[in-house]
């Protein structure tokens, strides 16, 4: 996003190259000296496309699920001669709960999201005693992912699985458990979505594989350093997508740094989610998946969980300078329509303070801070999303409503942390600017 007026790089002996359709990433050498000159003008905005959506206790997404596990037993010693054909089913996700955070080491909200999916597909596996036969690989698998409120990242994963093929004799191949963890947090969408946004993603993420059976899984946690490249982010019309989608959806595409594409998936804001996904590596060691939405129930009555009352925090300005004023308004009305009673949590960043509503409405003043975040941008300081959560289960740790908007802070935290030398060297992504005309503002994230 970008900075307040005009910014212009000068790099002495610097040389960019430009890729104009091929929307791969350019490495630069070290740099020694950057400028970054301050214009009069007001900042330059490409167009939203998204804001940050807010997910209710209940919100629920069903999937058509296609699997492509040779990978499961192309390695496996006790399964050599195994053929497998690709898997199908479904996949139900559903958020189960908003918790506050402290149960998971985290002080701030976090979605606990349920996936439920069964799949399966022809396939030949050698048999004791009796050799190779023909039968159907099952595989089912319960998920738990935390999920943040303020951007829908993804702190953590865990991961039941039990894999079974069904023949002349059941055979138990493996029963798994993974667990995987991202730091920092994996933000998928870097909300809020504008279009051509192209930012960049370096992630830690470490895998835990536990239990057992003939299919081979890492003994040892696995700890991969990532950088992926995402975008530049595109509308898809509503027709050319395989899920009705109000006002159309976004196409959002993740590369490896070599250029491959290794995440698709094509996210639709009026379902608050995602219509279409397909990854070179949804868990279990490398399995591919693809899969297509073909039910969204919105706020699914939970047994447990009882309507959600709305919350809506506006700010009174969502673009402003480090340590700069925002006034935020907090409504919330109850299940019955009426204006509701008793406190509201306000959290930015890893702090968070309590207000007693008075007639459904909390009114704060707080400054932007000077703190970056995650994924550092050369046309902004930050982006903080400010979450307010209402009706807290001190018993249960979990709120029955939360509310996010999200304010930009201008200044180039970038430039700041190339100026310390905390960084050797810079990614620049540009696309198609030739074919514009337009001068090009693009993030670049780390």
């Amino acid at each position: 996003m970008p900075m307040r007026g005009l910014r212009r790089c000068a790099v002495p002996f610097l040389c960019i190259v430009l890729m104009c359709s091929a929307n791969t990433l350019s490495p630069l050498e070290p740099v020694s000296e950057v400028l970054f000159v301050e214009g009069d003008a007001d900042p330059v905005r490409n167009e939203i496309l998204s804001t940050v959506p807010i997910w209710e206790v209940g919100d629920q997404w069903t999937y058509t699920v296609m699997l492509d596990a040779i990978s499961l037993v192309e390695d496996a010693e006790d399964l050599e001669g195994a053929s497998l054909d690709i898997l199908t089913g479904t996949a139900t996700r559903t958020v189960i709960s908003i918790t506050d955070g402290t149960d998971y080491g985290f002080n701030e909200p976090l979605y606990r999201v349920s996936t439920i999916m069964f799949a399966q597909g022809q396939g030949v596996f050698p048999a004791p005693a009796i050799g190779a036969v023909e039968g159907i690989l099952q595989i089912s698998m319960a998920e738990e992912m935390l999920v943040r409120v303020s951007d829908l990242g993804i702190t953590d994963i865990a991961r039941s699985i039990d894999i079974g093929f069904d023949s002349v004799l059941y055979i138990d191949i493996a029963s798994v458990q993974e667990y995987i963890s991202y730091t920092p947090v994996y933000e998928i969408y870097d909300f809020p979505i504008r279009s051509e946004d192209v930012h960049l993603l370096s992630l830690e993420r470490e895998i835990t594989y536990t239990g057992e059976g003939q299919v081979s899984f890492p003994e040892d946690p696995q700890i991969n350093n990532t950088e992926r490249s995402v975008g530049p982010v595109s509308i898809i019309e509503s027709e050319l997508l395989s899920f009705p989608c109000e006002g159309g959806g976004i196409a959002i595409v993740e590369r490896a740094d070599d250029g491959v594409v290794i995440e698709q998936r094509h996210y639709c804001p009026s379902i608050r989610n995602d219509v279409y996904w397909k990854s070179d590596d949804i868990g279990l060691n490398g399995v591919k998946g693809e899969f297509h939405l073909i039910s969204h129930i919105p706020g699914v009555d939970l047994s447990s969980s009882p309507a959600a009352p709305v919350v809506t925090v506006v700010l009174d300005d969502d673009d402003v300078p480090l340590d700069g004023s925002i006034n935020i308004t907090v409504d919330v009305v109850d299940v019955d329509g009426s204006p509701a009673v008793g406190d509201v949590h306000l959290y930015r960043g890893l702090g968070h303070e309590t207000v007693t509503l008075s007639s459904g409405q909390a009114i704060y003043n707080v400054t932007s801070g000077n703190s970056t975040d995650d994924t550092i941008t050369i046309d902004d300081w930050a982006s903080h999303g400010f979450v307010v959560c209402y009706d807290h289960d001190p018993d249960a740790n979990t709120f029955r409503a939360c509310g996010v908007a999200t304010v930009t802070i201008q200044g180039s935290a970038i430039g700041q942390v190339i100026r310390e030398q905390l960084i050797s060297d810079v990614s620049i992504l540009i696309d198609d600017i030739s074919s514009t005309g337009q001068k090009a503002h693009r993030t670049i994230r780390f």
